[in-house]
């Protein structure tokens, strides 16, 4: 790729993939799946729905979150790996799974790769900050970068309509797919409780994820419903807040009591909250396609979220869950008081919910939209497996021969 100029905005232009075999193997980049996080739920669930047995599939982790020089050789690693097998014309597909800043150089790197060998690539952005980013964190020469990425990709996924309009804002020319978050839709769901009594949050403990403005609820709502309890499950990311600092908080408002904070849960543990909670909060100040609120929403746990990126195109208002504006804790209380003392409300909103999900999100509908666009990118199906290489994902990259 090149930069040019086009009249005063500067630009990146690359030559166009040459058409290659579709019988290769689609190789598949992000996370580690030992790391949290959203993406790597959405990897899991692939996984445990047989992505990887269903197509020609390799996936290989970029970022585990550890120290420095850890993540340094898991990103050189994979790029060896993703540079043998573009060598090697192994490769129909790339397909990478992005957020911004940090993520998105990354993952663009393996782009320009696949580019330079003829292979397409597809991007799947799941960042809540994509308009951020590229306003406010690029230079014109990273704009020209960013726009040339999404416009030279076979396709640009994204994860609702919200942020397919915003890719067309950046680069009116991006292909774009909207495919959703998967999640697992149970057969059942535990018959809804009375009284109702317990919050549940999911999240990083991030002032952005709105968990200070959820513990300054705490005491209005105490005041109307004294006996309800709140769980604030998480952890701290880079400086961010604590299970520590949350209790902290919630002492000096004298509600400490009706708080447990029990760190990240994830697996059994997770479920277990979801089973026994009432309500579901988030009230973030930018999210993407959050799966905790689609699992909350599959588990018949009436949702109360913020109208941030992409939840208002998931969550119709007092249709099949309830929204209020982020950072305002009174109507956050409001509205947990709400769910809490209308039995009725709350039996309307999970059944929505749940039907909504069953539809749009579950594992079943996510795989088929994934197969869909495999197939128009003209992958086979049949499964090729070249020597040294498994299906299964990895938890973390290796070079392969």
């Amino acid at each position: 790729m090149v930069p040019s100029t086009r009249g005063k905005k500067t630009g990146l232009t690359m030559r166009p993939p040459q058409a290659g075999a579709t019988s290769g193997l689609i190789l598949m980049f992000g996370p580690s799946m030992d790391y949290a996080g959203g993406m790597t739920e959405v990897i899991r669930a692939y996984s445990a729905a047989g992505l990887f047995e269903a197509w020609p599939l390799r996936y290989i982790s970029t970022y585990a979150g550890r120290d420095f020089s850890a993540k340094l050789r898991l990103w050189l690693s994979a790029v060896c790996s993703a540079l043998i097998q573009l060598a090697r014309r192994r490769v129909a597909l790339v397909h990478v799974h992005s957020s911004t800043y940090g993520s998105f150089w990354r993952k663009s790197v393996l782009c320009a790769l696949a580019f330079a060998f003829g292979v397409p690539y597809v991007i799947h952005l799941h960042g809540g900050r994509l308009a951020e980013f590229y306003q406010g964190g690029c230079n014109a020469l990273a704009k020209a970068w960013v726009r040339a990425v999404l416009r030279e990709a076979a396709r640009v996924v994204v994860l609702s309509r919200h942020w397919r309009d915003e890719v067309r804002k950046i680069e009116p020319a991006a292909r774009t797919t909207i495919i959703g978050n998967p999640v697992s839709v149970p057969i059942s769901v535990v018959p809804l409780q009375r009284p109702a009594r317990t919050v549940l949050f999911l999240a990083w403990l991030q002032r952005t994820k709105g968990v200070l403005d959820l513990v300054r609820a705490i005491p209005t709502v105490l005041r109307s419903v004294p006996k309800a309890t709140f769980v604030i499950a998480g952890r701290g990311f880079h400086g961010g807040e604590s299970p520590e600092s949350i209790m902290e908080l919630a002492r000096s408002l004298r509600v400490a009591h009706a708080l447990r904070c029990p760190g990240w849960v994830n697996g059994v543990m997770k479920e277990s909250l979801l089973r026994e909670s009432d309500v579901f909060v988030l009230p973030s100040y930018f999210e993407a396609l959050p799966v905790a609120l689609l699992e909350a929403m599959a588990r018949g746990v009436p949702v109360i979220a913020t109208r941030v990126g992409g939840i208002p195109d998931v969550i119709d208002d007092g249709v099949n869950g309830l929204l209020v504006d982020p950072g305002r804790p009174e109507p956050l209380a409001r509205a947990i008081i709400a769910m809490l003392t209308d039995d009725a409300l709350r039996s309307r909103l999970r059944e929505a919910a749940r039907t909504h999900v069953r539809k749009r999100y579950s594992t079943e509908a996510i795989i088929e939209d994934l197969g869909m666009l495999y197939r128009e990118l003209g992958i086979r199906v049949e499964p090729v497996k070249p020597r040294g290489f498994s299906n299964a994902p990895e938890s973390r990259a290796g070079v392969f021969f």
